[in-house]
């Protein structure tokens, strides 16, 4: 782990180094890297997702299976947005397409969610796998935090909170989880994007199953027609 860690370090402070004045980054030691990093990173590539910019004096994003918030504060400027993304299914084809849509926050939410993150716990509280009697499973959902703050940066992932009995920092994660969204008004973009969403079926990045939109039969050969255009105009490129 400890290699790991290093490694990491050091891959870290190149990236660093390469978009800032070669200032080094180093690596929280309550973050864990080993399997949601990658994790992560196929997201970034599969969605064309943006990189974490380490030019930003402070980053926070949160990842959730089909959605990821990012707060970013740069000398007195501080800007919010949330991402949300899926796979469409179609017939054999689990992920056929993609659908991706950004949403700005203004600012004065964006602020809010600044201070809240600053003065809240979720600086201390260490990766899941750090943390005693923290179960694990295959079923749920796994909620990852990035944090940049000048030259640290911390990675951190928490499988179901709600699954855990007792435990003082999944009553805090749920709570931070919930809090987030509220100030964010997340619920609003999220229902905005659902509405938006032009695929039939569709699953969220992670999911084992599917999402069907009833719909007419006319509706769906009208489906079928703008789906094959679109799949001639895509081998022409």
């Amino acid at each position: 782990m400890k290699i790991l860690l290093l490694t990491l370090t050091i891959l870290l402070s190149i990236c660093a180094n390469s978009q800032t004045e070669k200032s080094e980054l180093y690596l929280t030691k309550e973050s864990d890297t080993t399997f949601w990093k990658n994790i992560q990173a196929e997201k970034i590539k599969e969605f064309k997702l943006p990189e974490l910019n380490f030019q930003s004096e402070f980053v926070f994003r949160t990842w959730n299976p089909g959605s990821m918030l990012e707060i970013t504060k740069n000398n007195d400027s501080i800007s919010g947005k949330i991402i949300y993304f899926v796979f469409e299914v179609w017939e054999n084809d689990s992920e056929a397409d993609t659908f991706v849509k950004t949403y700005f926050l203004p600012k004065s939410i964006s602020e809010n969610l600044y201070e809240y993150i600053l003065n809240s716990r979720i600086k201390k509280i260490p990766s899941d796998k750090y943390i005693k009697d923290w179960q694990q499973g295959f079923d749920g959902i796994t909620h990852i935090y990035e944090l940049k703050e000048n030259n640290t940066y911390s990675f951190k992932n928490f499988w179901t909170p709600k699954a855990q009995k007792g435990i003082t920092e999944a009553e805090f994660i749920i709570d931070f989880n919930k809090k987030i969204s509220e100030i964010g008004e997340l619920e609003k973009y999220g229902k905005d994007f659902i509405e938006k969403i032009p695929f039939i079926s569709y699953k969220y990045s992670g999911s084992a199953y599917s999402i069907i939109n009833p719909i007419t039969k006319k509706e769906l050969r009208k489906y079928k027609r703008e789906r094959k255009k679109k799949q001639r105009n895509k081998n022409k490129r």
